[in-house]
């Protein structure tokens, strides 16, 4: 009996420590310190050998981890700031933050794109995937830049692309976009923050090698000339990467047409069009020629008319523009399945 007793001890004990010990792949050295706060870990030494420094990791949980049995998308955040669990609630909201688990990283500095690569890839990612009840596929990877990380994550989006399948992004007016993209993967989602004229680069890119507005990538423009960088929250679009499958497709019930006499080509014309879906996330399409009718308008040069036809929630959809050099309108539709 007494046998059986410290038999059964020490397979309790095992448990136990089994449960509190972290697997650190072999290909990653370091002294790796873990405290555990309510919903959260922090991780104040992550070895790395790509970065060469050891940076401080926030592991912020959804409220129900702990009880639930299924596994969650995973949230990488690459800013200056540290994002603890109250900065991740405040900064991204509750709806979102409770659908995810968050993995914010303390860089000591803007790493190049094959040190951010690198450690992404194939250190921290395996690390969470191994420790953390998240989902393994691309679809379900999300990450959020910002604060001047994104270039760095564009330029190795390539790279990042066979590991992450989202990508929330925001680019300061004076960001250098690079030349070419090639070898990016087609299955990934790009959101993203930025100046009108960024925002058609990045466009131009991302259609130049194969991906397509809203269903590989979508944007805002916002005047972000380095005055006030947009926060994580506004950066942030988790109904683009998790609830766009589930739009409706959606007619309106009526026509709006614009005409000019200062309108001679269809490139005169820079259309802007809001779209809220049922977590109420916005985009916008920024055509670089109207002689392609973007997904959620049918064009009509010839007569100035379009129809919203995918896309939008009912009653949701506002259209903005300019005809020509003087004459701008504006029209909400009424739209029905």
């Amino acid at each position: 009996m007494k046998k059986l007793k410290l038999f059964l001890s020490l397979m309790l004990l095992a448990v136990f420590v089994s449960a509190q010990t972290r697997i650190v792949p072999a290909s990653m050295e370091g002294d790796m310190r873990i405290f555990n706060k309510e919903g959260e870990d922090v991780i104040v030494y992550f070895p790395s050998q790509y970065l060469k420094y050891e940076p401080k990791i926030n592991i912020v949980f959804p409220k129900d981890y702990d009880k639930a049995e299924r596994r969650f998308c995973s949230v990488y955040v690459i800013n200056k700031e540290e994002m603890p669990r109250e900065a991740v609630y405040k900064e991204l909201g509750e709806d979102a933050a409770e659908r995810c688990l968050y993995v914010n990283v303390r860089f000591n500095a803007i790493p190049s794109s094959a040190e951010l690569e690198g450690f992404l890839s194939r250190e921290l990612l395996p690390y969470i995937e191994v420790n953390y009840k998240t989902e393994n596929q691309e679809e379900y990877r999300i990450l959020l830049a910002g604060e001047g990380y994104s270039a760095s994550v564009l330029n190795a989006l390539p790279g990042l692309g066979n590991y992450f399948g989202n990508f929330a992004l925001s680019f300061y007016v004076n960001t250098a976009m690079p030349v070419d993209l090639e070898g990016i993967s087609k299955n990934i989602s790009v959101w993203s923050l930025g100046s009108k004229g960024n925002m058609i680069r990045l466009q131009s890119l991302l259609e130049k090698n194969g991906l397509k507005f809203f269903d590989n990538f979508a944007y805002l423009t916002v005047d972000n000339s380095g005055s006030k960088a947009p926060s994580l929250g506004e950066i942030f679009n988790l109904g683009y990467f998790l609830d766009k499958g589930k739009i409706v497709p959606l007619k309106a019930k009526g026509v709006f047409g614009v005409k000019s006499a200062g309108a001679t080509s269809e490139e005169r014309f820079g259309f802007k069009l809001e779209i809220k879906g049922k977590r109420s996330f916005k985009a916008e399409y920024i055509p670089s020629s109207l002689k392609i009718a973007p997904p959620f308008l049918s064009w009509d040069f010839e007569k100035g008319l379009m129809n919203v036809i995918y896309g939008a929630q009912a009653g949701k959809v506002k259209v903005t523009g300019m005809a020509g050099d003087a004459v701008s309108f504006d029209a909400s539709f009424k739209i029905s399945k």
